[in-house]
């Protein structure tokens, strides 16, 4: 069990941790795809078809599983500092985070 200060920095950190996941995703498709084109191009299109989908699949559960992991995190920052879960944070009780981080 960690500080109210552990906790607020433990939810900043999932919060960019989020952002950052969601922005990469969109970059990484694009790779699945090109790729897949490569093989399909090399080979025969139902290996390209294949390659888009497995790689797909894996993309799916990286990222489930890394937001699993940073919702986890939320959840026990939130814990750390003694607050209910709500569902979104709004402004202000991000600025209420980031004001017990920072002291």
């Amino acid at each position: 069990m960690g500080s109210k200060k552990e906790g607020a920095q433990r939810i900043l950190d999932a919060q960019a941790s989020s952002h950052r996941v969601k922005k990469r995703v969109l970059p990484v498709a694009g790779a699945i795809l090109l790729i897949g084109l490569v093989v399909a191009f090399l080979s025969r299109w139902e290996f390209g078809l294949a390659t888009v989908l497995i790689c797909g699949l894996l993309l799916q559960y990286a990222v489930e599983r890394m937001n699993t992991l940073l919702e986890a995190s939320v959840a026990n920052g939130l814990k750390d500092m003694g607050w209910d879960h709500p569902g979104e944070f709004d402004e202000e009780t991000l600025k209420k985070i980031r004001t017990i981080a920072e002291k």
